[in-house]
């Protein structure tokens, strides 16, 4: 064989292994994508079909399906974070929807497209659009590409604001507003600091959830994740436990101040998360209720009331009403602010890890507003 004929299969041989490799590579990370959240089928059926949802596909479909964050992504970037608008900007109808993909049979959720260009690259980098949070996040690395969905998309929060007028709580995929210290009540914005975790260690949530993950497209983090930057010695369990205690002291406070007017309580929305279903106007007889706790509710503050007898009821709470139909707890009552709190920090997930000063500041903000 010539010494070109060698030179040549020496090239052949190496780019077969090149490509063996990085097929084994890109198939490792498949394997992991399918453990996680990511690859969840059901619920884009659930949240991003027009069976499901109808027109409203719209809104959820921009960040629980693949065909739909494709979508909404361009116009993002243009300067409009709300829902889902067909190419002449307006608002998508069904059929619309329905050939983007956005059906039980055809609907995909958060695969590599979603995330990944053509070439593998990822699409939002370094800095976002005015996410539907109502803020940017600037300069977070490959972190963009998930802060880009995972943030509360209710708009902006005024830190002061007496009467929100809603009873919305936040999306419970918080982590951007948390870590960039965002959108609680409360807490004046001085006091709303960014975290290191987003502005110091290279690509926010890329660099702890997938370069320092075992499997990083699982996007769970290693147990042990602190322990690279903050010595052997350091757990989440540091910090968790003691924002999980504020967890507690502020759903207990928000509790007693309902129970304090449970007399007031005539009916109920009274939803069965079982089916689904949610019976409106249902007597209760609040003076048989001996526990309250907070519930997330179709996107609405909930309260989950507890019987004498151990029977559990659940509404939404703008639909715990009084004999006169009004709701007990009115929008500008501190408890409907403080829910938000909670649930902004609960939902978040990290239990303050992402973003120790500002979570402790906004539970400990909350229990002085309940006082």
């Amino acid at each position: 064989m010539s010494r070109r004929s060698w030179i040549v299969l020496g090239i052949l041989v190496v780019a077969v292994f090149v490509v063996a490799i990085a097929a084994k590579g890109a198939g490792d990370k498949r394997q992991e994508w399918a453990k996680s959240g990511h690859a969840n089928k059901a619920l884009a059926v659930a949240q991003a079909t027009v069976e499901s949802r109808g027109a409203t596909a719209a809104h959820c479909g921009r960040c629980h399906s693949e065909q739909g964050f494709l979508a909404w992504l361009p116009q993002l970037n243009r300067g409009n974070p709300g829902l889902i608008t067909k190419p002449d900007g307006s608002p998508a109808d069904v059929q619309f929807l329905t050939n983007l993909g956005l059906t039980k049979f055809s609907v995909r959720p958060q695969t590599c497209k979603t995330c990944h260009n053509d070439d593998y690259s990822i699409r939002v980098t370094q800095s976002t659009a005015v996410l539907p949070a109502g803020f940017r996040a600037i300069g977070v690395g490959l972190g963009a590409q998930c802060m880009t969905c995972h943030n509360t998309r209710n708009g902006a929060v005024a830190w002061n604001l007496e009467d929100p007028k809603r009873y919305t709580a936040p999306h419970t995929a918080a982590q951007a507003d948390v870590i960039m210290g965002k959108n609680a009540f409360f807490v004046p914005p001085a006091e709303t600091t960014i975290s290191p975790h987003a502005s110091f260690i290279g690509d926010s949530c890329v660099t702890c959830h997938v370069r320092f993950g075992k499997e990083g497209h699982t996007f769970a983090p290693r147990t042990d994740v602190c322990t690279r930057c903050h010595g052997p010695e350091m757990r989440a369990a540091r910090v968790q436990d003691g924002i999980k205690v504020a967890l507690h002291e502020v759903e207990q406070a928000i509790g007693d101040k309902v129970l304090a007017r449970r007399d007031r309580i005539e009916a109920i929305g009274n939803w069965d998360p079982k089916t689904d279903q949610t019976v409106l106007n249902f007597k209760v007889d609040g003076s048989q209720i001996t526990e309250v706790h907070l519930a997330e509710i179709h996107g609405q503050t909930g309260l989950k009331l507890t019987l004498r007898g151990g029977r559990e009821l659940y509404s939404q709470l703008n639909q715990v009403v009084d004999a006169s139909g009004k709701a007990v707890v009115p929008t500008s009552d501190p408890i409907v602010r403080a829910a938000w709190n909670f649930f902004l920090i609960e939902g978040d997930d990290s239990f303050g890890v992402h973003n120790p000063r500002f979570a402790r500041a906004v539970l400990l903000a909350t229990l002085d507003a309940l006082k």
